[in-house]
């Protein structure tokens, strides 16, 4: 039968989940495909191509409010926190799904819709539009970099090499563990807090 694109992107997703980015390389997707490294290359042009299909796939579940909230509405922020969490969780479901976001962001910044829909969302609740695309890129980094920290931990307490979590018994106490869902929502809500305070007319 003959290799499919989806073949290839679920492979590579497979990888991604049980061994991470790092272990995500072309020769090892074609061995696990059991196809030359070659084959791949009708499917998906480099790794670079193959890394934002898996963006797009990892947020491919993130709900998107239908045609936006309307000018200065009193929901708009609230739109905001809610795809912002949900860009969360759909980044912690996936082993370093935050590093791979963030190349597949830096590569092609207009590629991935949950993103791109914070701009439109900001814009909505009475942002400029040079207002709302720096902000939707503000609050990007802190979303992106927050997971990246908190599956960054997780690495380092399965593998044993914190040093507090030695000491509680795996339990993660005093080893600066990343405050999960509060502490997530607060920093969502500092960036928030400092846009609203913007004049919705463009600086």
């Amino acid at each position: 039968m003959p290799l499919t694109r989806e073949q290839v992107v679920g492979a590579a997703l497979a990888i991604l989940r049980d061994f991470g980015l790092a272990d995500l390389s072309m020769r090892r997707l074609a061995r696990d495909l059991g196809v030359q490294p070659g084959a791949l290359y009708w499917h998906v042009k480099n790794k670079q191509e193959l890394l934002g299909v898996l963006a797009g796939r990892i947020l491919a579940g993130v709900p998107l409010p239908a045609g936006g909230v309307g000018p200065g509405a009193s929901d708009g922020l609230g739109a905001v926190r809610r795809v912002a969490a949900d860009i969360r969780t759909a980044l912690l479901s996936v082993r370093d799904g935050a590093d791979v976001v963030s190349l597949a962001q830096a590569l092609t910044p207009e590629s991935l819709a949950p993103l791109t829909a914070l701009r439109s969302l900001l814009a909505d609740s009475g942002l400029g539009e040079r207002q709302a695309r720096w902000g939707a890129r503000t609050l990007t980094h802190y979303i992106l970099g927050a997971v990246a920290e908190e599956q960054t931990h997780a690495e380092l307490a399965a593998a044993g090499l914190l040093a507090g979590d030695r000491e509680a018994g795996g339990r993660g106490a005093g080893s600066g563990e990343p405050g999960g869902d509060e502490a997530f929502r607060f920093g969502v809500d500092i960036v928030l807090a400092g846009l609203a305070g913007l004049s919705a007319s463009p600086a």
